[in-house]
């Protein structure tokens, strides 16, 4: 990494490590030992760029406090679980073309039964939602959603979409997303900070590696991940 992106990292530390605090469930559940010291946010951060899991612009710019679209979620997973991109079929959504930067990155989410879409479209460019992510971290743990979504212990729960009802109380219970103050805040938008930290404690996890071989030969065999996932 050259002067300036370490220099770039550097100004958000101290504020990133704000995240980590709040995001003390979810970094947990990936690695145990992970810390809130700004060191360890820096790490984190360089890790993931080392690794090209996050990229920023052409001037080198990660942008972290910026808001993270579908598309750019299902490249992080993507790259972070080292799948191959020749294994997934052309998309069949209606809102993501044939020469869209992320198709192949969609192609596989989708085929894994990970992110999918509705009505035939992707919505590539939303931005991602807390809901959202519960969705999708709950299926990449694999964490049953039998039973789940009659009991959701925020304050905010009639806020939380049906559809995501499950998922929900399931990372909330499973410790994979906080509710500060009693509240979800389950149409708040995600950003890179965020998903960086989740993603890095991903990639550092015991049974990481493990995870992606299971992952990878799902993808390979064409079959999807099952989590007791109805709609999977």
């Amino acid at each position: 990494m050259n002067g300036d992106k370490k220099s770039k990292i550097t100004r958000y530390v101290v504020s990133s490590a704000m995240v980590v605090n709040a995001l003390a469930a979810p970094v947990a559940v990936f690695a145990a030992e992970e810390s809130g010291r700004p060191d360890a946010v820096q790490a984190a951060i360089k890790e993931l760029m080392d690794k090209a899991i996050m990229v920023g612009d052409d001037k080198g710019q990660l942008n972290l406090e910026g808001k993270l679209t579908r598309a750019q979620v299902a490249a992080i997973l993507a790259r972070s679980l080292s799948l191959d991109a020749a294994a997934a079929p052309a998309s069949a959504f209606q809102d993501v073309s044939k020469d869209h930067w992320g198709l192949k990155y969609i192609s596989i989410m989708d085929r894994l039964g990970v992110m999918t879409g509705s009505d035939g479209k992707f919505r590539p460019n939303a931005v991602l939602t807390r809901e959202e992510l519960a969705v999708i971290l709950v299926r990449i743990t694999q964490t049953s959603i039998v039973g789940k979504g009659n009991q959701l212990a925020v304050s905010d729960a009639g806020e939380v979409s049906g559809w995501a009802r499950p998922y929900v109380q399931a990372a909330l219970e499973a410790g994979l997303l906080p509710a500060p103050n009693g509240k979800f805040a389950p149409k708040s938008q995600v950003d890179r900070r965020e998903v960086a930290l989740v993603a890095s404690a991903f990639i550092n996890g015991e049974n990481f590696e493990t995870y992606k071989e299971s992952v990878n030969a799902l993808l390979s065999e064409g079959k999807k991940i099952s989590n007791s996932d109805p709609s999977i």
